[in-house]
Formats: C-alpha cells, sequence, structure tokens
C-alpha cells in the first residue's frame, strides 16, 4: 500500500531544529500523535510519503521564505513546501504545494491519502489533487471544526472538504454525526501510544517510603477542572502525600501562591516533555480533573489518559464521555467531580495498599500496549482502507 500523508508536522529531528531557541521546547500533541501514527503505518508495511508546510509561522520565526530540506526518515520520504510566512500567504503557499505536489506524484497501484482536517489548506490541496488523480481521500479528525472555527470561511472550507472525502478516522463515536452526515466508511480510533515505549522502573518494585507523589500535566485551566483538584486534595488531609503540578493557564498565579503557602503542593510550570515523562513514570498516581458537563468532551479523546496509562503508574480520571467503557477497569474513576468527592476518591484509593495501585497501573499499561499501540491501531486503518474505502 502506498500512502500520501498530509499534515503540519515533520521528523522529531527536524521539529527540535525548528523549535531549538524559541523557548516551545514541549512536543506538540498533533506532532507526537502523527508522528507515531506515520511509524506504525510503516510497520504494517505502508510505503509513505509525507507532504507538509511545516509547524512554522510568524510567532516562531520573522524568516520570509521557509524553504526546508526535504528528508528520509526509516523509510519515510518527507517533502516540505516552499512557503511565503505571512498571513494568507502562507496558507496559500501550503495550499498550491499541496495540490501540485500530489499532481505529480506518479498514480501507483493501492495508493491513499491520510490528512489531517485540521490542517485545512494542505488538507483541500490534497483532496482537490485527489479527485483529478482519483485517488481516495481518508482524514483524520482530532478536532471538530465547528467548534474551533465559528461562522467563519475556514469552517465553511472545512465542511466542503468533509463532503468530498471518502471516509473518517474519528476519535469518538459522537464526531461522526457532525461530520459525516452523508454516512460514508468511518472507524473510531481514540488515539494510540509509542508500542517501544521502554520503562526505566521495575514493576515489581515496592514504592518508597518518601511521599507520595500525585502528579497532573496539562493545561492549567480553571475550566479543566484544576482548581477543584487543588481543593480536593486540601481537603483530603492526606499524610505522606505530595500533589505536583505542570502546565500554565489562567489558574496558574493562583496556584503559585497556593504552593508558597501548602508545602504539600508544588506548582512546576511548563517543563520539557521528557522531564515531564519521567517525573509520571515515578509517580504514585496521576489525575485528570477535566469536567464531563461541557459539550465538547463528547467529541475529544482525553489523550492525557492514553499517555497516562501507557506509563504504568495508576490513573485516576473523571468519566469524560470520550471515553469508551473498556477502560473504566484499568482506571480509578472520580464520580463526583466537586472537590469534596475528590477528597474522598484519594483518600479511598491512598487506603489501598501499595501493591494494589501498581497493579492497577500495570494493568492500564499492558491493555494500551496490546489494544492501543500505534502498530496496532495504523493495522486497523490500514485494514479499513482495504476493506470499506472505495478506489
Amino acid at each position: 500500500m502506498h500512502i500520501i500523508y498530509g499534515f503540519s508536522n515533520c521528523t522529531d529531528k527536524k521539529y527540535n531544529e525548528l523549535m531549538r531557541g524559541t523557548g516551545l521546547s514541549i512536543l506538540r500533541p498533533d506532532q507526537k500523535y502523527h508522528g507515531l501514527l506515520i511509524k506504525g503505518l510503516r510497520e504494517n508495511g505502508a510505503d509513505i510519503k509525507c507532504f507538509s508546510g511545516l509547524p512554522i509561522n510568524r510567532s516562531l520565526t520573522k524568516k520570509l521564505i521557509i524553504n526546508e530540506k526535504n528528508e528520509t526518515e526509516n523509510g519515510v520520504r518527507f517533502h516540505y513546501y516552499k512557503t511565503i510566512n505571512l498571513p494568507v500567504f502562507r496558507q496559500l503557499s501550503i495550499f498550491c504545494g499541496a495540490f501540485f505536489g500530489v499532481l505529480k506524484e506518479k498514480r501507483q497501484e493501492n495508493t491513499y491519502i491520510i490528512c489531517d482536517c485540521l490542517n485545512i489548506a494542505n488538507a483541500y490541496g490534497m483532496m482537490l489533487a485527489a479527485k483529478i488523480k482519483k485517488i481516495p481521500v481518508l482524514t483524520i479528525v482530532t478536532d471538530i471544526p465547528d467548534m474551533m472555527y465559528g461562522e467563519g470561511i475556514t469552517r465553511k472550507i472545512a465542511n466542503r472538504f468533509f463532503n468530498s472525502v471518502n471516509g473518517f478516522v474519528l476519535l469518538t463515536h459522537a464526531m461522526n454525526s457532525k461530520v459525516n452526515p452523508d454516512a460514508k466508511p468511518n472507524i473510531v480510533l481514540e488515539g494510540h501510544v509509542d508500542s517501544n515505549l521502554k520503562l526505566d522502573k521495575d514493576e515489581d518494585e515496592t514504592v518508597s517510603t518518601e511521599a507520595k507523589q500525585i502528579i497532573y500535566a496539562g493545561s492549567v485551566k480553571k475550566i479543566y477542572g484544576i482548581k477543584n483538584l487543588v481543593d480536593g486534595f486540601l481537603l483530603a488531609n492526606l499524610q505522606n502525600c505530595k500533589l505536583i503540578i505542570y502546565g500554565d493557564g489562567d489558574y496558574s498565579e493562583e496556584l503559585s501562591k497556593i504552593s508558597k503557602k501548602y508545602d504539600n503542593i508544588e506548582y512546576l510550570g511548563v517543563r520539557e516533555n521528557d522531564e515531564v515523562v519521567k517525573a509520571e513514570l515515578s509517580a504514585d498516581l496521576l489525575v485528570n480533573p477535566r469536567p464531563t458537563a461541557p459539550e465538547y468532551t463528547k467529541y475529544s479523546f482525553p489523550s492525557k489518559n492514553m499517555e497516562y496509562m501507557v506509563s504504568g503508574t495508576p490513573v485516576l480520571t473523571t468519566k469524560l464521555p470520550g471515553m469508551p467503557e473498556e477502560y473504566y477497569p484499568y482506571v480509578y474513576l472520580i464520580n463526583d467531580e466537586t472537590p469534596i468527592g475528590i477528597s474522598d476518591t484519594l483518600r479511598e484509593i491512598f487506603s489501598f495498599t501499595d501493591e494494589d495501585r501498581i497493579k492497577k497501573g500495570s494493568s492500564a499499561r499492558e491493555f494500551v500496549l496490546k489494544y492501543k499501540s500505534n502498530i496496532y491501531q495504523a493495522g486497523k486503518i490500514i485494514d479499513f482502507l482495504e476493506k470499506e474505502v472505495k478506489k
């Protein structure tokens, strides 16, 4: 199978080069998502060529012309468009690069296009060229454009694009009614974890007698339940236990004051991805307190939960609508999202033995590595393309 893959990302090596000196050392979720999926497709035997406008704009560099050399990594070819780094012109450059790039591609048997719908200039250019060359287009929907772009022209373009594709990869079942009114072929894959992720810890080791560590890593915004987590942790009054928080948001300033007042709360702000992952591996509990009431939670899978689970550290999360019930046995659940409810849940979890919590974390890791790895999920996409998407 030959796959032409459209997105706004690059190799991890190129990404690190581009971000060096910008202060943005955190790995973007889309860079991680697409990078792992591409590796999974390659492991399943697909021949892949990526088309990208690169994750660069005026906020990262004032260079007028972006013209990075093409690359090949692990057998995957990366073609980067030459773009004009100005508003509107950048998007036009990407659109033209995608359209003419696909047109120039030699038509091979069993060829498909997979593209990220949120990189709309790239996706639309590829789709128009695909119509001419009669190549089926599968689009990945990680967020609903209607909820991101309001009533503007971008939303209209995105919806017209959806009407023209041949199939969808969706994060949740609820997305289907929003983006696929014509009931075209679709497959729901919540996300994926790195099948090659190695743990530095011994899964059978006993937990240290030092203070237990509860970690939250993500956006520090009140709408994501971080204040309820902090208040609930303080109410729980757990002995020999510490809450450590990574991230930035509208709760940061207040959180800094709280961390100075309470020795058992530590706020570390934004840190590099490797540092956060290392901390998650050595923690005793990872928490995602995101409220379940907002409508958008039906249309997104909490990728943070998957990242947490593969660490082997036990996870506490709310029952987010986008998280299928098959995950429930492998995590601890917050049934009452108020500070009192969170405090009661924390007390219950830390009444269990260390061994019980270790087993919970280990079973979660085994589950996602077996059924949600990038290789396993990519294999399902290839099978879906061959059986369901019209050629």
